[in-house]
């Protein structure tokens, strides 16, 4: 494969996605000042609200695969052999303890809410 399509293709899907995303959110706009002409208004979006469960449950997977990655690294580099299903295992099972602590962590937020 030439070098100029290995550039050329990853550039113009950028772009194309980026454009795509732009026309959307202008068709999005255009909707939501014709309702507001209309007088009628416009409805929120879902997205925009924070769930905080989530980021709870975000932020404790990447500490869990961080971990994991750091810990498979220092077992890594202590033995000879060249084990490569440490990683994804070390990963995969600290990525699933850090959902099971959001998943107690949120029980014990529900439990003094109520």
């Amino acid at each position: 494969m030439p070098p100029a399509v290995a550039i050329v293709v990853p550039v113009t899907a950028i772009v194309c996605i980026v454009g795509l995303l732009a026309l959307l959110r202008k068709f999005e706009n255009d909707e939501r000042m014709a309702m507001i002409e209309k007088g009628l208004t416009p409805t929120q979006k879902e997205s925009m609200r924070v769930n905080p469960a989530s980021a709870l449950r975000w932020g404790c997977l990447f500490m869990g695969v961080g971990l994991g990655i750091f810990i498979a690294n220092i077992i890594d580099s202590m033995r000879d052999e060249n084990n490569e299903a440490i990683y994804p295992a070390l990963i995969l099972f600290f990525g699933g303890l850090g959902l099971l602590i959001s998943y107690y962590i949120q029980l014990k937020l529900d439990e003094r809410s109520k």
